[in-house]
């Protein structure tokens, strides 16, 4: 069995927002306290990351002698509040990733012929704090009770959340608290047991069919195929969604372009709020979209998912939304999500070329022609059907020309 980790994002309601200020720039003000040690005593890089964060204690903190005998560590966290330990510990190891980092950086500017611009140390510092065990309890699958700092004191104070649940064999590990804007997040790294997934060409050798999927620009926003190994289709299933989707994002573009008209300029940064809520869009729908690509893969027994292998590039230009050049197809996103989905649950996605699999016939060959908006397809031969079929039917035949050989 294999471990992987990914990391499930929770969106914090609004309680207790001043608090989580207040924890974030103290974190912060810590961190530079222990990253500007390590500046002045760069010789303790040499040790261990548990030596050297010992090592940090020893020199902020001090020693059960030192403390019985009223004695002062070098490095006195006095102007600081009183710390929990867990928290001080988090920030350590923080700044002992940053500093490593660093050296690491100009270590390699030093070793560069090509001399770009040189590393410098950390000027600010605005790192979103780690919790460590006893900084956090009461994990459920609604709220968090958090430790934070009111400006004076350590309070433990409940924070109800909504996101994705964390499956029951997952392990949750120290979770990061973001803000962004004036919303918090709650960023929860999760650890889980994946099945020893083998490489493609393994793969082929024992499977006798394969999912290939297909993303049209329509109300189906994909199309899955199940092949043979000889390219003969088994069965397949549209999956719809584009419309309703597409009529959400309609309207929030058609209240981006009513505010960008009411104030007679082009001035992105006003409207983070409503591109923030078309990212979000897009992300809610290219999770729902793979994970039925998935389901339907695991109802039919299918460890191998043939995909185009398009690049990965930016969803939507911000600026080309507002000029009405509508960037609105989230297939990349898609097979993103898809793609380590599948791989939680011990299958593998491969890709193919994107070329010639929407112009030609998978039964012939030969180019076709589309008509009904795109949605079906005649060939010279006589051939005709669901375009978005057809297309997978490519990706799936180019796939396993590639791996029958």
């Amino acid at each position: 069995m294999n471990q992987i980790t990914i990391t499930y994002k929770m969106k914090l309601y609004h309680r207790h927002w001043e608090e989580l200020i207040l924890t974030k720039k103290l974190y912060n003000q810590v961190l530079k306290f222990y990253y500007e040690i390590l500046l002045e005593q760069e010789e303790l890089l040499e040790l261990s990351n548990f030596l050297l964060m010992r090592e940090l204690e020893i020199l902020s903190v001090g020693t059960k002698e030192d403390k019985k005998e009223n004695r002062k560590p070098k490095y006195s966290l006095q102007e600081f509040p009183t710390l929990p330990l867990y928290f001080r510990r988090a920030i350590i190891n923080h700044a002992i990733s940053l500093m490593r980092s660093y050296k690491s950086n100009y270590q390699n500017w030093l070793n560069s012929e090509q001399k770009k611009k040189c590393p410098i140390p950390a000027q600010t510092f605005c790192a979103s704090p780690i919790y460590y065990k006893g900084m956090y309890k009461d994990f459920t699958g609604t709220s968090i009770w958090l430790k934070v700092f009111d400006g004076k004191k350590w309070n433990w104070l409940e924070f109800p959340y909504r996101g994705r649940k964390i499956p029951e064999k997952a392990v949750a590990l120290s979770p990061v608290i973001y803000l962004k804007g004036k919303n918090a997040w709650l960023h929860v790294p999760v650890s889980m047991e994946v099945e020893q997934v083998k490489t493609i060409a393994e793969r082929m050798k024992e499977e006798e069919k394969i999912l290939a999927v297909s993303f049209p620009h329509a109300d189906t926003m994909a199309v899955c195929a199940i092949l043979l190994k000889n390219g003969k289709m088994e069965g397949y299933e549209y999956i719809r969604g584009g419309k309703e989707w597409r009529g959400k994002k309609k309207r929030l573009l058609e209240r981006l372009e009513k505010s960008q008209k009411s104030r007679k300029q082009i001035c992105v940064s006003d409207n983070k709020k409503i591109f923030q809520k078309i990212e979000n869009l897009n992300d809610y729908y290219a999770h729902q979209i793979s994970r039925q690509i998935l389901e339907y893969g695991k109802k039919h027994q299918i460890q191998v998912i043939a995909v185009p292998n398009y690049e990965m590039g930016i969803e939507f230009s911000k600026r080309k939304y507002f000029e009405g050049n509508r960037f609105d197809w989230i297939g990349r996103k898609i097979i993103k999500y898809l793609k380590y989905k599948a791989f939680q649950e011990g299958m593998i996605v491969g890709t193919v070329r994107p070329y010639h699999i929407s112009d030609s016939c998978a039964e012939c060959g030969s180019r076709i022609l589309k008509y009904n908006g795109g949605k079906l397809y005649v060939c010279s031969k006589g051939h005709r059907g669901n375009s978005g079929l057809n297309t997978a039917r490519n990706i799936g035949q180019h796939f396993l020309k590639n791996y029958n050989n």
